[in-house]
């Protein structure tokens, strides 16, 4: 019997601590296990779907036409070089979703209802790569998550000694 699938956003909404270095390693040891893992590249640089080896000319369809209900993620969804582990790849063109979901009153839950329709309960785990901000492609990732993985980038802390 299949277990339920966990999902999980890596988010944070400072750039350059690791959100996609972890979402990529965590998929592939997820799935060096034995693992079958979905990864949702939703950040429009499309870091991850770059780091997995898609290339620019592969994804005609992302996660773009997926949040707007043109595809499926079925659809758009690439094998790596990683046995088990898969891509749903992203392009600059989701950088527009904020304009063009303005409108729809849905507009947070077009991940999370895009995942109930498809064949993503085939996963044990969906990983979802965030941008680095708290926008609608965000917000539809805690939608459709059951936790959220938020890494931080160590820095030093100066110390200092006050006196009266």
């Amino acid at each position: 019997m299949k277990t339920k699938t966990h999902i999980i956003s890596v988010s944070n909404q400072k750039g350059g601590v690791g959100k996609t270095t972890t979402a990529i390693n965590l998929g592939t040891s997820l799935a060096a296990i034995g693992k079958e893992v979905l990864l949702i590249d939703l950040d429009p640089q499309g870091n991850a779907s770059t780091g997995l080896g898609i290339s620019v000319e592969e994804r005609r369809y992302t996660t773009y036409e997926v949040i707007l209900g043109a595809k499926k993620i079925e659809e758009i969804t690439k094998n790596t070089k990683v046995p088990n582990l898969k891509i749903a790849p992203s392009n600059t063109n989701l950088s527009s979703a904020d304009i063009d979901l303005t409108g729809d009153r849905k507009r947070v839950l077009k991940l999370k209802e895009a995942l109930k329709e498809s064949y993503t309960n085939n996963f044990d785990y969906i990983l979802i790569d965030c941008p680095p901000a708290l926008n609608i492609l965000t917000v539809n990732a805690f939608a459709a998550s059951s936790s959220v993985l938020v890494p931080l980038q160590a820095e030093f802390l100066p110390w200092r000694v006050y006196r009266n």
